[in-house]
């Protein structure tokens, strides 16, 4: 997982290739080729973003018969909370140990 600024850097230098300007570009291994820039939309930076900071997972992938491709992404932006963490850690418990627990600390 990538952090904060790390993400940020990443973003930054594919806008930084992303120019409006479609000008083609020297091919680094043969100067006698040029390449288009790589130009992507803010949904499309958005997308990658996501799935590299883990916000987004690839939940299917589905390939029909005409050769068209679906992607279904899940994620959220809600940042699970300290209480949610703990829930899930004794949400598998007995009661009677989670309840016996809490007293003790009374």
């Amino acid at each position: 997982m990538f952090s904060s600024k790390e993400l940020e850097s990443m973003i930054r230098e594919i806008m930084g290739k992303n120019g409006s300007e479609n000008k083609n570009i020297k091919h680094k291994n043969n100067p006698n080729k040029e390449c288009k820039r790589l130009e992507l939309t803010p949904s499309q930076l958005l997308v990658i973003s996501g799935i590299l900071a883990n916000v987004l997972e690839v939940e299917s992938i589905l390939l029909d018969k005409d050769q068209t491709v679906q992607i279904l992404l899940t994620g959220t932006l809600k940042r699970e909370t300290q209480l949610e963490k703990i829930m899930d850690q004794i949400g598998c418990m007995p009661f009677d140990k989670v309840l016996k627990t809490m007293v003790d600390r009374l």
